[in-house]
Order: structure tokens, then C-alpha cells, then sequence
């Protein structure tokens, strides 16, 4: 079975002149499988991030994430699909100015109320495995750019999600 299945996906946005942004895309993603999305600026790539992460919905065409709809879901079991079975590294990294960059680390496991002790256990082998065991009691106004970056891939895998 596929981690990642997109069949027929369209998406338009509607205003005084509609774009089609999207034209019945289909494509399957096997688990351990990297994808890489490329194009030019205005092609759809943030549209079928915001597509395969929930943010959107496409105007037609369905999502398939390790065999669900995700866009069935209610709105807050989607937070909870979203928040254990996916991964998110932003360009900006939105860190959270006041948290450690551990805390910052295990964010996902504290909203889903993990022990003190997995968390601890999680986080000393993501920052190990990312160069970060020096840095875990700083805050990201006081960290390089890099460890800011390393900072977010290690929140977004932490949980380990099914989709990064």
C-alpha cells in the first residue's frame, strides 16, 4: 500500500478570475521513498504542500494518507492525524522565540501529553543523530541559521510521521 496517494487532484481558486492551479494530478509515493516537487514560481508547488498537509482541499480529486482521507476527518481528529502523521520543516522554521531549542524539539510529543521520559529519550537521539546536544538549553535568537534549520527537521521528525 501506498504511504501517499493522489488521484485526479484539481484545484482551482475561484475570485473574479479563476486559476487553475492544479490539473488532475495523479501520483503514488511507497513508503521509505523520497519526492522532490519542482517547478517554476506560480507552477503549483505550495498548492499540492498545502493538499497532501490538509491546509486545502482540492476542488476535486481525492488524498490518500496510509489509506485514510484525511479531509473525512472531523476537525479536530484532522489536528490529530495532522500532528502524528505528518511533518513539517518551513522555510522560516517558526520556532517559538520563548521555548528552548529543545523544547521547541519535543512540542509535538508535549501536545501529545508523551512522558517526560520519552521525550527526554527522543529528543537526545534526534539531537545527537542533528549536532545539537550543545545547543539544546539555548533559544533560537541565540543559534545560527543551520542550527535553527536542524532545530525544525528534528520537531518535524520527532514524532515520527508518516510524510515529512
Amino acid at each position: 500500500m501506498s504511504i501517499l496517494m493522489l488521484e485526479e487532484i484539481t484545484k482551482v481558486y475561484e475570485g473574479k478570475v479563476a486559476h487553475l492551479a492544479i490539473n488532475q494530478l495523479s501520483f503514488e509515493v511507497e513508503k521509505g521513498e523520497f519526492l522532490a516537487v519542482m517547478g517554476p514560481s506560480g507552477s503549483g508547488k505550495t498548492t499540492l504542500l498545502n493538499l497532501i498537509s490538509t491546509i486545502d482541499r482540492p476542488t476535486s480529486g481525492d488524498i490518500m494518507i496510509n489509506g485514510l482521507d484525511p479531509l473525512q476527518l472531523k476537525s479536530n481528529d484532522l489536528s490529530l492525524f495532522r500532528r502524528r502523521q505528518l511533518g513539517f520543516v518551513f522555510q522560516d522554521f517558526n520556532l517559538l522565540p520563548a521555548l528552548t531549542v529543545e523544547e521547541n524539539m519535543v512540542l509535538p510529543l508535549t501536545l501529545d501529553g508523551q512522558p517526560v521520559s520519552v521525550m527526554k529519550e527522543k529528543v537526545n537521539k534526534i539531537a545527537e543523530q542533528l549536532d545539537l546536544t550543545t545547543i539544546l538549553e539555548k533559544r533560537p535568537f541565540e543559534i545560527s541559521g543551520g542550527q535553527a534549520q536542524r532545530t525544525a527537521i528534528g520537531r518535524a521528525l520527532i514524532h515520527e510521521p508518516s510524510i515529512i
